[in-house]
């Protein structure tokens, strides 16, 4: 069972006036990317067997390449579905009265994750644009406009901000119920959308289409999960519970979608993790715990100062250290001829001396001289170099 004393089921019901200043109080980045996969035939609601009249929309081919990657986790899209208003308390009152539907988008992890599911949900708010959402359109109409679309436009167009809380559900397994942690994004700013096309929607998603008044279906929850363990919802009722248990963020979309292949993604969206063939490799399948690991942002960021610490030798720095190098060898070779001078002048036996130091010097080959002198510039070098670097 979930705990009476956390967030559990879905939605969850506010009583505390939704301001600017409140949600700014609570303001916290959580990034995380999206691929909006391209659909390229028009998508229509489930209207045959057990699923038909709840509003949930056929997933395409095409849906499998919509995902979503946060904190390093791939999540799938599953499913999609427009319902009764489920967050409208959420909203800032001057958008609550026109709210009278919302889409919910479903995605769920494969890998094991803390909270394995993630819902995208999108008050829709009637109203009149002169954009509206392709997607919505796309869906009233049965038919493309000339183009694919996407769930991305099922997004508020200009101010994408959400509020996030994370949930306890129930789900209904073979064996029993058993426990699920999902987390849920609310797009405070709402879809506007027409109202006379909005109601057509709804005639097409009951069983079967009607053309009187229409009943929105309350949640459809995928996997078996349970949108409502008790006969009343979580209540968030101060000012208190509501700062410590929401999140104010923004998503940035990534731009419109396309049929490429190429993908690009934040790099606060993926960890790097230790891989051992012998303990991450079972059964043809690669299994990694993705609550460990660094983020590859972070991991990005340390070789980039690591190169900067040991970047190599500019020209400049080169050409001073070899500059300095050739006037230390020069000033040792004019100290020992200045030394030979003054021994010459100021020793009685110099003559002797020196002649014996000449006749010497001629059975020294030339190598052990240049070697010598190597011998000293290599060890200016070593002197200078950790010096200037």
């Amino acid at each position: 069972m979930c705990s009476r004393f956390g967030i559990r089921d879905i939605p969850i019901v506010n009583s505390v006036p939704v301001t600017p200043s409140l949600n700014a109080a609570i303001y916290e980045e959580i990034p995380f990317d999206i691929q909006w996969g391209p659909q390229s035939t028009a998508p229509t609601f489930i209207t045959e067997g057990s699923k038909a009249g709840f509003g949930l929309i056929d997933l395409p081919n095409a849906a499998s390449t919509t995902s979503l990657r946060l904190n390093g986790n791939t999540f799938n899209l599953i499913s999609l579905q427009i319902c009764a208003p489920q967050h409208k308390t959420l909203l800032p009152m001057s958008k609550q009265l026109d709210c009278s539907g919302e889409f919910i988008l479903g995605f769920r992890s494969p890998a094991l994750v803390s909270e394995a599911y993630i819902f995208l949900c999108v008050p829709i708010l009637m109203g009149s644009t002169t954009t509206p959402s392709v997607y919505l359109e796309a869906l009233r109409k049965e038919q493309l406009d000339g183009k694919p679309t996407s769930l991305l436009t099922v997004l508020p167009p200009t101010n994408t901000h959400f509020i996030r809380y994370s949930t306890c559900l129930q789900k209904r397994e073979q064996t029993g119920t058993s426990i699920q942690q999902a987390r849920v994004f609310v797009f405070t700013e709402g879809l506007v959308y027409p109202a006379a096309s909005f109601l057509e929607l709804g005639r097409k998603m009951t069983k079967p289409p009607t053309a009187g008044r229409v009943f929105l279906p309350t949640i459809q929850l995928p996997d078996g999960l349970v949108d409502k363990s008790e006969a009343t919802l979580f209540s968030l009722t101060t000012e208190t519970d509501y700062k410590s248990m929401l999140r104010y963020s923004q998503y940035y979309p990534k731009g419109q979608p396309d049929s490429s292949t190429t993908r690009k993604d934040s790099l606060d969206a993926y960890k790097c993790v230790p891989l051992e063939p012998s303990q991450n490799i079972k059964d043809g399948h690669i299994v990694v715990d993705t609550e460990t690991g660094e983020l590859l942002s972070q991991v990005v960021k340390e070789e980039e100062v690591g190169e900067v610490k040991t970047s190599k030798l500019s020209p400049a720095m080169a050409e001073k250290i070899i500059a300095i190098a050739i006037a230390f060898s020069l000033i040792v070779f004019v100290f020992l001829v200045l030394a030979y001078i003054l021994a010459n002048v100021t020793t009685p036996n110099a003559d002797n001396f020196f002649g014996i130091i000449q006749s010497n010097a001629k059975t020294v080959a030339p190598i052990v001289l240049f070697s010598t002198l190597m011998a000293i510039v290599g060890f200016v070098l070593g002197v200078l170099l950790p010096m200037m670097l």
